[in-house]
């Protein structure tokens, strides 16, 4: 069992509930192999006392947090600041004190998107440069979209089942980011009209995760060699649109290791200046290297 003395810096999670959090199990594994005398719990404030939890995250000089379900939309009131991409998307997954002084300013960001970015690298598929479809306009959707503009996606279109969801998620994109292309939009019909001018279809929405797992948001005729296939579903490990598009030629990208590369971004917040062990975090995770 790790010691805990008096020197020890404290992480947190809160969430409620946060008992089926991997992230503690993820966290104190990098921690141990790294040497650093550091602890990360789960805390699971009601959500009536977010605030006074956020309080005593303070008081008690803890060193930084990840943010879960129901919080990451109500956290940032409660911060003195806030990443572009938080304030586009109205999420906080990540909490950290600026510059790492604990007891300053305390700042929120969203690391989820990145850690699908991340992932994305590591199979070798680059976004810069890229043309990127984005199925859904749900919170991921938005954060996701935002993250690949930022990395420089050279042309990205929003796939909606709503036509007004989608169009509004792709006109306030455009304007976040005026000096680029144009965001465009189209229904899931409609997909065939994009399906030849892609390098990468990225899947953000909750389709084909268990329980619902014959379920695909593409049909496989839609599918193309052309283009790699990422699936942010992680349970399971391989959904239909994965095994479809493996079957089609694509490379293909599952959503597996997109918790470890989120809190390996977070870390960097955490301790300036430092590098998690993503092979680390994936062995504590039960992943394979390549997943």
């Amino acid at each position: 069992m790790k010691k805990i003395d008096g020197r020890t810096q404290l992480l947190a999670i809160f969430g409620n509930p946060v008992g089926h959090s991997k992230s503690p199990c993820m966290h104190n594994a990098v921690f141990e192999k790294l040497g650093m005398n550091a602890a990360y719990v789960p805390l699971s404030p009601e959500p009536a006392d977010l605030g006074k939890a956020i309080q005593g995250f303070r008081a008690m000089k803890f060193v930084g947090a990840n943010v879960t379900i129901p919080f990451k939309e109500k956290v940032g009131e409660f911060l003195d600041g806030l990443s572009d991409i938080s304030k586009f998307t109205g999420s906080v997954n990540t909490l950290y004190w600026e510059n790492g002084e604990v007891g300053g300013k305390l700042l929120g960001t969203t690391t989820d998107p990145y850690g699908a970015l991340c992932d994305l690298e590591e199979h070798g598929v680059t976004v810069k440069g890229s043309r990127v479809a984005i199925l859904g306009n749900g919170g991921a959707a938005r954060a996701i979209a935002y993250a690949m503009l930022v990395e420089g996606a050279s042309k990205l279109t929003i796939v909606s089942r709503n036509a007004e969801r989608g169009v509004e998620l792709a006109d306030a994109l455009s304007k976040a980011f005026p000096d680029k292309p144009a965001v465009g939009c189209v229904l899931f019909a409609e997909f065939a009209k994009i399906r030849d001018n892609l390098d990468l279809v990225l899947n953000a929405t909750s389709v084909g995760m268990t329980p619902n797992v014959d379920a695909s948001p593409l049909s496989k005729e839609m599918l193309s060699s052309k283009f790699a296939v990422c699936d942010i579903v992680y349970n399971p490990k391989e959904t239909k649109l994965l095994r479809e598009a493996k079957e089609a030629g694509c490379k293909v990208v599952s959503g597996s290791a997109m918790l470890v590369h989120q809190g390996a971004k977070s870390f960097e917040f955490w301790f300036p200046g430092k590098k998690s062990d993503v092979n680390e975090m994936k062995t504590a995770m039960g992943l394979s290297e390549g997943e």
